[in-house]
């Protein structure tokens, strides 16, 4: 009877629990990369569904403003003369939350010289959180690593905070009144995203990957395209792609920049110049940094002078 008392109550041996141990870490070795995965992708759609509503508010906006997306006041006479500064830089221009406690204006029938000529792409989407339309906690993707604005006096301000409490870009509205997002657009006209890599001036982006050092091109997998996507999902260099609002309302991951009409990179300007390979002038575009500062979408490419663009040429910013 003892000994079976013993038998009954005996624990595990050393090596036993070492085996045990080590299985179990097997298995959450294996598991790991599996749940982390499902969070990102969890994560993704909560941001695809972030998008979607910004353009859902967008197209209410538009209802009730003559069939026009949100567009901050600005010096229309600026674009092909002096143009609109909306790129971050050392100086503030267009930097998020730049003067936001100041209502940017458009010049008015008796002064074309007044009006702002320095406006933050982002002020677009203050228009929508002023109107009580979304929320701001709305623009911030779960991925990126950005912080919720905690502004509370929403109507005396008319941008946010700064950089990091924005995830999404926009169509940059600066430039000619065919470029601007409106109803009407082309349905393949991405008229938001998640905020693209070049919002600072940085060296010249690479275009050229792989051994061989041959031109990026459609046709080379989305891996080789990292560095060219939104840091929201993956980083910096290792962006995994970004979601895309499209001008009828729907919402789609790519995994490359390349979803504008015609193939066109939706973070930078149509390219001209004898760097750009045939047929490249849309995927291998200019950043808003690398262009004649600041440029608006579609700048000179059928040609050098006032009124020279391209209508369709997407550029979403920052």
């Amino acid at each position: 009877m003892e000994n079976a008392v013993k038998r009954r109550f005996r624990g595990f041996t050393l090596i036993e629990l070492l085996v045990v141990i080590a299985i179990i870490a097997l298995l959450i070795s294996i598991l790991l990369p599996s749940l982390s995965r499902a969070r990102e992708l969890s994560k993704r759609l909560v941001c695809a569904s972030n998008v979607k509503g910004v353009g859902t508010s967008c197209k209410i906006y538009s209802n009730e403003n003559q069939e026009k997306w949100p567009i901050p006041a600005f010096k229309e006479r600026a674009i092909d003369i002096t143009n609109i500064e909306y790129t971050a830089d050392i100086d503030n221009r267009g930097q998020v939350g730049y003067e936001r406690e100041k209502p940017s204006l458009s010049e008015t029938p008796t002064n074309q010289n007044a009006g702002s000529s320095r406006v933050s792409v982002t002020r677009a989407y203050w228009m929508l959180v002023r109107s009580g339309d979304i929320t701001v906690k709305q623009f911030v993707c779960p991925s990126s690593g950005d912080e919720d604005e905690t502004t509370e006096d929403i109507d005396y301000y008319y941008d946010f905070t700064e950089y990091k409490h924005i995830s999404y870009g926009y169509q940059v509205p600066f430039g000619p009144r065919d470029t601007r997002p409106r109803e009407g657009m082309d349905n393949r006209q991405v008229a938001a995203a998640d905020k693209g890599p070049w919002y600072k001036r940085i060296p010249t982006p690479n275009w050229r990957a792989g051994p061989a050092q041959q031109n990026i091109g459609l046709e080379d997998p989305p891996k080789l395209w990292r560095p060219f996507n939104s840091r929201n999902h993956g980083g910096q260099d290792n962006g995994e792609g970004q979601n895309c609002l499209f001008a009828d309302g729907h919402v789609t991951f790519a995994r490359t920049p390349t979803v504008g009409i015609d193939n066109d990179n939706i973070y930078t300007l149509m390219a001209q110049g004898p760097w750009v390979p045939q047929g490249y002038n849309r995927i291998h575009g200019e950043t808003p940094h690398q262009s004649p500062l600041p440029p608006y979408p579609g700048q000179d490419t059928l040609g050098n002078g006032a009124g020279k663009h391209s209508s369709t040429d997407t550029l979403v910013y920052p």
